[in-house]
């Protein structure tokens, strides 16, 4: 039986939820030749409940294809790349890198095999590895450090992910005002920005920035606005009273 959700109101969009208890959602990204190994990891990430995104099946890219791909990493807090000797070549993982890099995801790059540090593009090279090699590394305590490094500032990188999936949507509606942010959810923008500039990670984007200063200068605007309406409205009552006088 599916969980009854409470019914957000307009502009508690970013309140938290009962799915804000949950890990963090990941999406996995990996070679085909690894595919054994990623549904062990699924498995162990899976008894959690989290929301985990993988591709398991083997087709062609195609323009809607990507666009799935796309969905999946702007909707996922964490991106969890499978570094091995194939991935690392692989152009459809540095496409989804590209991606994941693009909208400021929470990069964690797990070991299923050797690779040459030196041939490892620098945005993976220079993060923590956790290794899962079969040849000696022990599975659960590299779990216990994936789980630890997925869920490590668990509010911030969910406000990070429903921010960043507001501003795309603002986006590619050519930045229509009315869906910029306003009342309690400009308020928690506001509040996870200042934290990201106090060292929460993950950090915000270009287009987090973009969007969330819109949202607070419509938000100035209108308040110009409504003071600018009671001083009419005070001017006119007074020339109607006035006479009376």
């Amino acid at each position: 039986m599916a969980k009854a959700q409470k019914k957000q109101s307009r502009g508690d969009y970013l309140a938290e939820t009962d799915k804000d208890l949950i890990g963090c959602s990941v999406m996995i990204s990996y070679s085909r030749k690894d595919k054994a190994f990623v549904k062990n990891l699924y498995d162990a990430l899976a008894v959690d409940d989290r929301n985990i995104w993988v591709d398991w099946e083997d087709i062609p890219p195609s323009a809607d294809w990507l666009d799935e791909i796309h969905k999946g990493i702007e909707q996922s807090d964490c991106f969890l790349f499978v570094l091995s000797p194939d991935s690392i070549k692989s152009e459809v993982c540095n496409w989804e890198v590209d991606h994941a890099v693009k909208n400021g995801k929470r990069i964690i790059p797990v070991v299923c095999r050797d690779v040459d540090y030196r041939e490892v593009r620098k945005e993976l090279a220079s993060l923590n590895w956790i290794f899962f090699r079969a040849d000696g590394d022990d599975f659960n305590a590299a779990m216990k450090l994936l789980l630890k490094a997925l869920d490590v500032d668990m509010r911030h990188a969910r406000y990070h992910t429903k921010l960043l999936t507001r501003a795309i949507d603002w986006e590619r509606h050519d930045f229509e005002k009315s869906l910029l942010l306003h009342g309690n959810d400009l308020q928690r923008a506001q509040h996870w920005l200042s934290a990201s500039a106090l060292g929460k990670e993950p950090k915000p984007t270009t287009l987090h920035l973009s969007f969330i200063t819109a949202s607070q200068a419509l938000a100035t605007s209108m308040k110009k606005r409504k003071l600018i309406a009671v001083f009419f409205a005070f001017i006119v009552a007074i020339g109607i009273i006035w006479p009376s006088w």
